[in-house]
């Protein structure tokens, strides 16, 4: 089921991912993807490469598969470290939001 095409509505499709999972499994869940978004905000900062920014672009582009958001468009369209941070932050953001709510 594709969600969302865009980062318009980022905290229901988020919710609606942990949900789908017991406590405790959201809670091993959001500990993994907290380390994998800090990982990519870190080094996205830092990529000079177009291999490095392809790389991250591709973890990112996983991660956010797994949690049920379409975004390939927009993350293929990112062209430069700021721009791929400042996406990554943008679903940073929102699963920091959530967190009292899983």
């Amino acid at each position: 089921m594709i969600v969302n095409t865009d980062f318009s509505d980022l905290e229901t499709d988020l919710k609606r991912f942990f949900n789908r999972y017991n406590e405790q499994r959201r809670l091993a869940l959001y500990q993994a993807l907290m380390r994998e978004l800090v990982s990519i905000r870190a080094q996205s900062k830092a990529a000079k490469s177009v291999d490095e920014m392809n790389s991250l672009k591709h973890q990112f582009k996983g991660i956010c598969r797994y949690l049920v958001l379409a975004l390939d468009t927009p993350i293929d369209a990112l062209q430069t470290s700021e721009k791929l941070f400042c996406a990554v932050d943008s679903i940073y953001i929102q699963v920091v939001a959530i967190k009292d709510e899983l």
